[in-house]
């Protein structure tokens, strides 16, 4: 596997590494979780605790909703892709990952309407 500084040589040329092997991309995916898994566990603990009232919710949430549109974009574009190129279990792969992003966008949407609190009923006297 090419380390940080092969990768990095490798796109200033415009090349990237590709990985031949299943057990290859397994285990690339699961060392970048272990090795940060726990660092942005803390960053987003220690983020989400500064937060006072609902609406400081909301910065953080349409800024994911606009991250999550973006890569709902680059996932249909390469369904569309891989199905154009004939790679039809990739293709079907991308378009479920494409799907559960969209399901994720559109509940952080209601989440993110969720910050603004109902108004309080109006009590009268008779």
């Amino acid at each position: 596997m090419p380390n940080r500084l092969t990768r990095f040589f490798m796109s200033i040329i415009g090349k990237s590494w590709a990985y031949e092997s299943a057990d290859d991309i397994r285990e690339i995916l699961a060392k970048n979780n272990l090795n940060s898994q726990a660092e942005r566990a803390r960053v987003h603990t220690e983020g989400a605790a500064r937060l006072t009232d609902s609406y400081a919710f909301q910065p953080g949430l349409i800024d994911l909703h606009d991250d999550l549109l973006n890569t709902w974009h680059y996932l249909v574009g390469l369904a569309d892709q891989a199905t154009w190129l004939g790679y039809d279990t990739l293709a079907r792969d991308l378009g479920t990952a494409a799907e559960s992003t969209r399901d994720t966008l559109e509940t952080v949407a209601t989440a993110t309407e969720a910050t603004i609190p109902a108004p309080k009923p109006h009590i009268g006297t008779r």
